[in-house]
């Protein structure tokens, strides 16, 4: 824990604004900077921060390991609900993986129940790694499969409906699909 005199400073040097003479001003941060090293290059595959109570340097340090474009790459880090065990369990890019994958995989199968259940895994996916614009397509292809089985159900049972209001519909779905 960083202790409360060294918050403000520990904020001011994740946020790039220490000045020449922080490292005589503040030497404590220089001993909690080789803990830090230590922990990040002992680490095999993954590395959890938690913060057990909130504080002005771990505010500092969150912002800086999630933000975009640390030399044009992603973030270093990405910020999880510890509330929802099992969101924790996968990355965001995991996420978006296994939803991709989710979604791939309801273009091959027949069963139009099958694919619904597929493409509302892979939006729960996507909605789990903040990507709105893939969870918004996957929606909007779970609309259409859903839509494809209502007019299969009405063919099925001979119903006859309104053409053009099938049409009007169908007309509507094909523009929110090709938007996505």
């Amino acid at each position: 824990e960083i202790p409360p005199s060294l918050q403000k400073p520990w904020r001011e040097l994740v946020l790039n604004r220490a000045g020449q003479e922080f490292e005589y001003k503040h030497p404590l941060v220089g001993n909690i900077l080789k803990l830090l090293y230590t922990g990040v290059t002992r680490c095999i595959e993954k590395l959890f921060f938690v913060e057990t109570s909130s504080s002005t340097a771990g505010k500092a340090t969150i912002r800086w390991l999630t933000q975009k474009g640390h030399g044009g790459e992603g973030s270093f880090a990405t910020q999880n609900n510890i509330d929802d065990i099992e969101a924790m369990s996968m990355t965001a890019d995991e996420f978006v993986g296994e939803g991709i994958n989710n979604a791939e995989l309801s273009q091959s199968v027949e069963d139009l129940d099958e694919v619904l259940l597929l493409l509302e895994r892979a939006s729960w996916c996507f909605e789990q790694a903040d990507s709105t614009d893939l969870a918004a397509k996957a929606r909007m292809q779970h609309s259409s499969v859903l839509f494809r089985r209502e007019l299969e159900t009405s063919r099925d049972q001979n119903v006859v409906q309104n053409h053009a209001v099938i049409e009007m519909r169908a007309a509507k779905m094909m523009e929110s699909l090709s938007r996505e």
